[in-house]
Parts: structure tokens; sequence; C-alpha cells
């Protein structure tokens, strides 16, 4: 018999390129992925894996029968949301995010939320973590998606996705250097986020603890016109790689790997404790659910930039 638990398994390990991170996203082992992918292959009577390659592949079969699965997730979290949904009077919860929430997986939670709770508004506010954590304090705003670098005894935490930045120029900035050690960085232009945001205190205490100045940089609390004047030739930003990759492999950014790396920045849900109804607990869990910082809004950054080689 096939199983809901089995298509997931097969279809978040294809999504995401291991049983690793199949297992991370469906909170499980990858000893379960494994063993529920089996299960399905046995019960279809027919492989689903290419096992001859190092990464997960699926087989002509599994690569068919897809888009039929993720069809019928869809339609079970259809359904969930519809049965867990009750009726509720009008009302508007105010949502804080920085513009990276904004630019992936934002339009999806609201028309999750929109579907399942229709007299219900969700008003997102897209402003700087730091700003849309003082309005949380001052009830201003309910929840708000940000960096976790704001734990606070007043507020409940939850842990959401973490999200893999890297160092990025134009090609015409550093021709054909791809590589250099963490402190030499300080010999170039910087552009990186405020200090006042989240993002940016977790950078900023990064790059003191490895002896690297940003002084004399750039800098934005504006994720579209870091990656503007980075386009641009202005200097190196560190952005979030995957929903960069595009631009990266259209050659209008170079990634420039550094020892050490970036450490993945982790992001989190907050909202005020004693604050959380039965409304803003479903909220949540469509949030976890939903938050996806790969998941880039279609050809926002492929626009050609004019580029410079100015240092």
């Amino acid at each position: 018999m096939v199983t809901l638990k089995q298509l997931e398994a097969f279809f978040w390990a294809i999504e995401l390129g291991s049983l690793e991170e199949a297992a991370s996203r469906l909170h499980t082992t990858q000893s379960a992925i494994s063993k529920r992918v089996q299960e399905l292959e046995s019960a279809l009577g027919i492989p689903l894996f290419d096992r001859s390659k190092r990464r997960v592949h699926a087989t002509a079969y599994g690569q068919e029968i897809l888009p039929l699965i993720a069809e019928m997730l869809n339609l079970r979290t259809r359904l969930i949301d519809i049965a867990t949904a009750k009726e509720h009077p009008p009302r508007t919860l105010r949502l804080g995010v920085t513009d990276l929430t904004a630019l992936t997986w934002l339009p999806q939670l609201i028309q999750r939320v929109r579907s399942s709770h229709p007299h219900v508004t969700l008003e997102p506010i897209v402003d700087t973590s730091t700003l849309l954590v003082e309005r949380l304090r001052s009830a201003q705003l309910d929840l708000v998606v940000v960096p976790d670098a704001f734990r606070e005894p007043q507020f409940d935490t939850v842990p959401l996705d973490s999200v893999e930045y890297a160092w990025m120029c134009s090609p015409s900035y550093l021709p054909e250097q791809t590589s250099m050690k963490l402190q030499e960085l300080q010999n170039f232009t910087i552009i990186s986020q405020l200090h006042g945001s989240g993002l940016g205190q977790i950078m900023k205490r990064w790059l003191s603890e490895n002896q690297v100045s940003t002084e004399g940089g750039l800098s934005s609390s504006n994720l579209t016109a870091i990656a503007s004047l980075t386009l641009s030739g202005m200097g190196i930003s560190y952005l979030p790689r995957k929903i960069f990759d595009d631009v990266v492999q259209s050659g209008q950014l170079q990634i420039i790997k550094t020892t050490p790396a970036i450490p993945r920045i982790p992001y989190a849900l907050m909202y005020r404790k004693g604050a959380a109804d039965e409304l803003l607990r479903f909220v949540t869990s469509v949030v976890t659910d939903t938050c996806d910082f790969a998941r880039m809004l279609p050809g926002y950054f492929t626009t050609s930039v004019p580029r410079s080689s100015t240092r």
C-alpha cells in the first residue's frame, strides 16, 4: 500500500538532493527516509532512485511520477488547512518580515492563510529586523520573522530554517579571482547589512571575531540595494546563495570562497509570550511548514545591470 509518508519522503529527497536534508525537512531520521522510499519502490514494483550516482537522483519513472506526487502533497496540505480552520470574526494579523522573506516565501504564506481563514487579513510589514522587533515589543506587530539574534524573555521564539550566505561580486570587480583568506577582504570594498539589522549584528560579530573590519565599506538595510551595488561592481557583499544561483550561473556575479566560510544564518519566528491564541498558533504552524528561503520570486534578480570595475 502506498502512503503519503512514503510519497513525501521520495519527493523531498529528490527536491533537496539528499536523504539527510529530506530527513531534516520532515523531522525524522535518514534511515526512516530510506526505509519509506524502499517501501514505496516495493509497493510500485519499480526503482525510483538511480543508485549509481553519489547524489540522490530519480530514475526516468521517478521523474515521471514526481509532478503527480507534488500535486497529491499539495492537496493534502489544502485539506489539512481547511480541516484546521474554524469560523473566526474578521481580524487582522500583523506580520513583520525582512525583505528576504518578502522575496521568497511570503506570497505562499499569505495564500495559505487566505485559503483557510478567508475572514482573516494577514498584513505584512517589511522592515529591518531591529525595527520589527521594536514594534513587536510595543504590540504594534503580532509576530515577526527575523534572523535569530533577538532572544528576549518576553518573546516565544520558534526556530525556522537557516540560510547559506556567500561572498559575491561582479566578475569585473575581481577578474579571475574566486578564493581568498577572509582577512584579505579588508583590501576591498565590503558591502554589508547595516549593523542595526539582525543579519548585520550577526555578521559584524563574526567578522570581528575573525579580525575583519568593514570600515570604509558601503552598507544598506535593503537586500535589493545591496544586490544592485554588487551587480554594478561596487564591491564584495554577502548574499543568500540559493536565490542568487541563477545570477551566478548567468555570469553576472561570481562567488568568492573564503577561509573560513560564512556560517549559516539562523532565522526564527517570534511573538509575545501570552499572546498566542488559536489563530496565531495556526499561523505559526503554517509559517514553519511554508518557510523556504530558497524559493526566489521568478526572474527578480536576473535583469542585466551595467558593471564597472570601481573598487
